[in-house]
């Protein structure tokens, strides 16, 4: 008969009973990495009690929670104004052109008595000209202006009958200095019939849309500047001007001693309105027969130019 040994243990029987089967394993689980495992050992009774003292050492695990911080961007929204846009139309169209002028004959192929002069008749600075010319054998008279960049335009003299039509010279009706530009538009005047011993003188213009005009008297006839000269009557115009002014002066002479001796009166020509002339202030003197300054009262000088006879003012 075999013996089965006993192992006496002096821990309670609960702990007793799996003790040699643990330590067993345990020891052979140790031995490997050179621990001793001492199976109930450091055993105390207290009290009659059996208490078991464990030193156990428990790892402490430190858990480091990475701070995250959010930088939460501030957004800014920026609303822009809205300015209310005002979209003017584009015109399509040119503007239309400026209204022609009542009358623009030119001279035909079979024109006669063509002449023509250069002036600036609307104050631009530009070189214009006008040209006066004779239809149907001297039946038709006309004078005719081109503006640089404008109308041309023309007016019908009509039969002078012994008369004839020619453009003489520029003038200065109402010249005044320091006027805007384009306010001393110059004048021009032309031979527009005759008179006894002599011609007629008329004087045209343009007006603001460039077309010529003949000057009228105010009331609606020809303003006329004969320049004639008999025994008894002696008739003229010059140019004059002073203190920045210019304009123009009618000269006339009369007798009554059969033309022993003259009363001369020179009156000033006034620009009266748009396209009409008239006198204005005048003086008087006399002068003998034989006076070398009679001449100036029956021709055309304007500065020291002799338009119609004569070679100057004096």
């Amino acid at each position: 008969m075999s013996h089965r040994s006993h192992t006496t243990c002096p821990l309670t029987a609960r702990t007793c009973r799996s003790l040699g089967l643990r330590a067993v394993g345990a020891a052979a689980s140790f031995a490997a990495f050179g621990l001793l495992a001492a199976a109930c050992s450091d055993s105390k009774t207290v009290a009659g009690a059996d208490t078991v003292a464990s030193s156990s050492t428990t790892a402490e695990t430190t858990t480091t929670v990475a701070e995250t911080t959010s930088t939460v961007a501030e957004v800014t929204t920026t609303v822009a104004e809205t300015v209310p846009v005002t979209v003017v139309p584009v015109a399509t169209d040119a503007p239309p052109p400026p209204a022609a002028c009542a009358d623009d004959t030119a001279p035909s192929g079979s024109a006669a008595s063509v002449f023509t002069i250069v002036g600036d008749w609307n104050g631009d600075g530009n070189p214009d000209s006008a040209t006066s010319w004779a239809e149907s054998g001297g039946a038709q008279w006309f004078v005719r202006t081109e503006i640089a960049g404008g109308p041309a335009s023309s007016v019908a003299l009509g039969d002078l009958g012994v008369g004839y039509a020619q453009v003489v010279s520029g003038v200065d009706l109402d010249y005044s200095l320091g006027l805007d530009p384009g306010m001393n538009k110059e004048e021009f005047v032309a031979i527009a019939g005759s008179a006894a011993s002599g011609v007629i003188l008329n004087a045209f213009g343009v007006d603001d849309s460039g077309c010529v005009f003949r000057f009228d008297d105010g009331g609606g006839l020809p303003f006329d500047m004969p320049v004639t000269g008999t025994v008894s009557y002696r008739s003229g115009v010059m140019c004059d001007g002073g203190a920045g002014s210019q304009f123009m002066v009618l000269k006339q002479a009369t007798s009554d001693d059969d033309g022993a001796t003259f009363t001369t009166t020179d009156t000033q020509i006034l620009r009266t309105g748009a396209r009409s002339l008239g006198l204005g202030g005048s003086y008087e003197g006399s002068l003998l027969a034989t006076d070398g300054a009679l001449e100036s009262y029956s021709t055309a000088v304007c500065f020291g130019i002799g338009w119609i006879g004569g070679g100057s003012d004096d």
